[in-house]
This record gives structure tokens, sequence and C-alpha cells, in this order.
């Protein structure tokens, strides 16, 4: 009985720990400069310089989440990031969560400077950003 109660114990730890977990936000806080997007069923890139758009994100200290499209602010909502199954890898990454309902976007950095944003979603977008501030 002992050993049986033991194991349930390491199992619900276990399962707890590999749960979605609220992560620090301090890695992608400051203001984004938009380089470039790619993917879509066709497999598209897009830059500022095809589309003639810039666009900036801002994550700000309280968790707020702010997009601007030629300098006009088109979202901004709370912001989580959690640690979560990520459909590219099938392991655990950290997920941007925007309260507006978005699409969640794992999060890679190819640096302390640039950002990859992935939809959470077959078909979907990787979106490039380089750290302005």
């Amino acid at each position: 009985m002992k050993r049986l109660s033991t194991l349930l114990i390491l199992s619900f730890i276990l399962f707890t720990s590999c749960s979605d977990k609220v992560l620090d936000a301090n890695e992608i806080m400051g203001t984004w400069n938009w380089i470039s997007s790619s993917g879509g069923i066709a497999g598209d890139t897009f830059t500022p310089e095809s589309t003639g758009d810039n666009i900036i994100l801002e994550f700000t200290r309280d968790s707020v989440y702010k997009e601007y499209l030629n300098d006009s602010l088109i979202i901004e909502t709370d912001f989580s990031i959690i640690k979560s199954k990520s459909i590219y890898d099938h392991d655990s990454t950290k997920v941007l969560v925007l309260d507006s309902g978005m699409v969640s976007r794992s999060i890679v950095f190819e640096s302390p400077n640039d950002l990859i944003l992935r939809d959470e979603m077959y078909d979907g977008f990787s979106r490039h950003y380089r750290r302005i501030k």
C-alpha cells in the first residue's frame, strides 16, 4: 500500500509538472520590428518591401501586447506565455497566448534580438522580428 501511495504521488507530481504553466515573459519584453513572414498553404514569403507594411509589436511589463500596422494601433490585448506541446516538434515549448483569441504562437529566439513567432496551426505562418529596444 505504501508503494502504491508513493507511486500515485510521484505520478501526480510528474503530471502536474508537465502541464501548461505561465512562464516569465522577460525575454520577450520590448519593441519588435517585423522582418518577414513565410508559410501558409502556398508557402509564400512577405516582407515590408513586398507589402509596403511596417509592423511593430510591443510587449509591456504589465503583460499587454500591442500590434501596430503602419503606425496605427490595430491590436491591444493581454498576453501570457505558457509551456505547451508544439505542433512543430511535439515537444514542450514556450507559447504566446493572446487574450483576444488569436491563434497561439510558439516562441523561438534565434538570438536575444531575433524573435520568430510560429502559428500553432497547420499551414500557419512564421513571423520574424528584430528587437528595436
